[in-house]
C-alpha cells in the first residue's frame, strides 16, 4: 500500500516533467548560428538597461541561457535568447534570419546582443597618430527581419508562449567568471527613416567562459 501511494503521488511530478519536455520540443526555434553579422551601425545598438524589464510597447520577457559556455578557437560562444509573451495579447515578432529577405527601406528588425565585461576590447591603429584608439561599436549576435511583403517572415507569440533563438555571441569573449546582460531592441524601418517600437533587457547572469575548444 505504502509503495502505491508512492507511486501515485509521483505521477503528478511525471505528468508535469512530461509536459515541461514536450513544451521545450514544441517550442518554436530559429537558429541564427551562422547568420553572418550585417554593416555595423554607427555607435552600434543602444546599450540598454542594467536592470530586467521591457518597454512598454514590447511586452516580452528576455532570458539568455548558455550551453556549456564553452569558448571556439575564434573566441566566441553560442548561446540562446528566448523571448516570451508575458502581455495579454499576441505579439508578432520578425523570425527569418535573411537581411535580404525584404527591400531595406520598408521592413522589422528585431536585434539581439549582449552585454558583459567579458567582451574583449577592438582597437585600430589611428594613422596619424600610430596609436590604438578603442572602437565604440557594440557587436550584436542576432537580428530577425521580417515584413509584410513575405507573411511568413513573421511569428505570432501567444501570451504565456516564447520563442528561442540559437545565435553564436559574434563577440570574442575573454575567459573567467563574467556577468551577462541580453538585450532586444524591435525597430520598424519605413523610407530610410527607423522607428524604435520597443526594448527589453534580460536579468544579470553569471557564467563560465572556459579556455578555447581545441580545433
Amino acid at each position: 500500500m505504502d509503495r502505491l501511494h508512492s507511486i501515485v503521488a509521483r505521477l503528478p511530478l511525471l505528468f508535469l516533467s512530461i509536459v515541461l519536455v514536450e513544451a521545450a520540443q514544441n517550442q518554436f526555434t530559429i537558429d541564427a548560428t551562422r547568420q553572418p553579422a550585417p554593416p555595423a551601425r554607427a555607435r552600434g545598438p543602444f546599450p540598454g538597461s542594467p536592470t530586467p524589464g521591457h518597454s512598454p510597447n514590447l511586452a516580452i520577457r528576455l532570458d539568455l541561457l548558455f550551453g556549456t559556455g564553452d569558448l571556439r578557437p575564434d573566441g566566441t560562444t553560442l548561446l540562446d535568447f528566448v523571448i516570451t509573451n508575458v502581455g495579454t495579447e499576441p505579439i508578432i515578432l520578425p523570425s527569418s534570419v535573411d537581411q535580404n529577405i525584404a527591400p531595406r527601406a520598408r521592413r522589422v528588425v528585431l536585434t539581439l546582443w549582449l552585454r558583459s565585461d567579458a567582451i574583449k576590447d577592438e582597437f585600430f591603429r589611428d594613422i596619424k597618430s600610430s596609436r590604438l584608439a578603442k572602437i565604440a561599436i557594440v557587436g550584436t549576435s542576432a537580428e530577425l527581419y521580417g515584413s509584410s511583403d513575405v507573411p511568413q517572415s513573421f511569428h505570432e507569440v501567444a501570451p504565456n508562449g516564447s520563442m528561442r533563438v540559437h545565435a553564436s555571441s559574434r563577440v570574442p569573449l575573454d575567459q573567467g567568471m563574467n556577468l551577462f546582460i541580453g538585450h532586444a531592441e524591435l525597430v520598424q524601418v519605413l523610407n530610410g527613416t527607423s522607428k524604435l517600437i520597443g526594448t527589453s533587457d534580460s536579468s544579470v547572469i553569471t557564467q563560465l567562459s572556459p579556455s578555447p575548444i581545441a580545433r
